[in-house]
């Protein structure tokens, strides 16, 4: 993917109402991450869920013209289900040889050689400073074939071609992974904060155990307190930024969001070392991401219930990396979050 990045790439995000566009582009040793649109595909939806591609297609190429891109190429995040994702060691190699490496280990490690799959993987560090015969950690994602075959029926009736694919969850253990988060103490609790949900994903031995949604995301938050709020209240003003604080005095309005919150977080641990792992486990430590779509004070909230350090992923750790933050609708950065910072964070690595 690194070679891609230099000349621009589009991002596409799904959503099951909207597809947001945006465009990464490096220059010199930045890169710029801005929004091109927002598209609600409800208007192009056909009986049984799936794209008019007749209609949708010629649609995301107007966008993409209207902003003079001339660049095709298109890296995807989309809804998915359950991705298959560890980090596993493979030998420091060329980056052909390391994917061959990887898809073999992947299909022996999920013992699904019967199923097609789309594989991906993103190198935790450069192994420059190993010997030969050293070993690299990797982080590999495996997604079923029919899981994305829709969007790339709609990309090819773009004329875009599909060079990459990313799952919000990728993202975030990405981010995480480079900002030297260790999976292999304990288990590992990642909450993404999203517009429209919140997602939980549990991390143990390096594997990707669980992956929940537990909450309906900032904006069911926004929408409790703009209910709540006395209408005069300068605080008002504050809902409308990417990143806001809930003020001391309104921490109890914001109790319905984060007592159902925490009622979903205890449920998920305890669903999963009961039913699934079925012995007893801790959970370590617990990674908040999402580009900064919840309060700021969050995470003090959180930590003080739950007992656990905060790991707090954000942007300004990533000096190189310019995000728009100015958009011309509401909080329509979710999208440039999961498709083209991962990309670029590809080139990055």
């Amino acid at each position: 993917m690194k070679r891609y990045v230099g000349s621009g790439i589009i991002g596409l995000h799904f959503t099951q109402e909207e597809l947001f566009l945006a465009h990464g582009q490096r220059s010199g040793q930045t890169y710029h991450v801005g929004s091109m649109d927002v598209i609600d595909i409800t208007q192009h939806m056909l009986e049984g869920g799936e794209y008019n591609t007749l209609t949708l297609g010629p649609v995301i190429e107007e966008a993409i013209r209207s902003h003079r891109i001339k660049t095709r190429k298109a890296i995807i995040s989309f809804p998915v289900k359950f991705p298959w994702i560890r980090v596993i060691d493979v030998p420091v190699m060329s980056h052909r040889e390391m994917a061959r490496i990887v898809r073999l280990e992947v299909e022996r490690l999920y013992l699904d050689s019967t199923v097609e799959k789309l594989i991906d993987f993103f190198p935790l560090d450069d192994g420059k400073d190993k010997g030969p015969g050293g070993t690299v950690p990797v982080l590999s994602c495996a997604i079923p074939k029919n899981s994305v075959a829709p969007y790339i029926d709609l990309l090819e009736s773009a004329n875009l071609e599909l060079v990459g694919i990313d799952l919000v969850e990728v993202n975030v253990l990405k981010m995480a992974a480079l900002q030297g988060v260790d999976f292999n103490d304990g288990i590992t609790l990642i909450l993404n904060f999203n517009t429209t949900s919140t997602d939980l994903m549990l991390m143990e031995n390096n594997k990707l155990q669980l992956v929940r949604k537990v909450g309906q995301g900032k904006q069911q938050l926004r929408e409790i307190l703009n209910r709540t709020m006395p209408p005069d209240d300068m605080a008002r003003r504050d809902l409308r930024n990417i990143d806001f604080t809930v003020p001391t005095e309104h921490l109890g309005l914001a109790g319905e969001y984060v007592t159902s919150m925490l009622g979903e977080i205890r449920r998920s641990i305890e669903f999963y070392l009961t039913d699934i792992k079925r012995q007893e486990g801790n959970v370590s430590k617990v990674i908040l991401a999402g580009s900064g779509y919840w309060p700021t004070n969050l995470p003090a909230i959180l930590g003080m219930q739950l007992h656990l350090p905060m790991i707090d992923l954000k942007f300004e750790r990533m000096p190189d990396v310019i995000c728009e933050t100015s958009f011309s609708r509401e909080f329509p950065a979710c999208g440039v979050y999961a498709p083209v910072l991962g990309s670029v964070l590809r080139g990055i690595g």
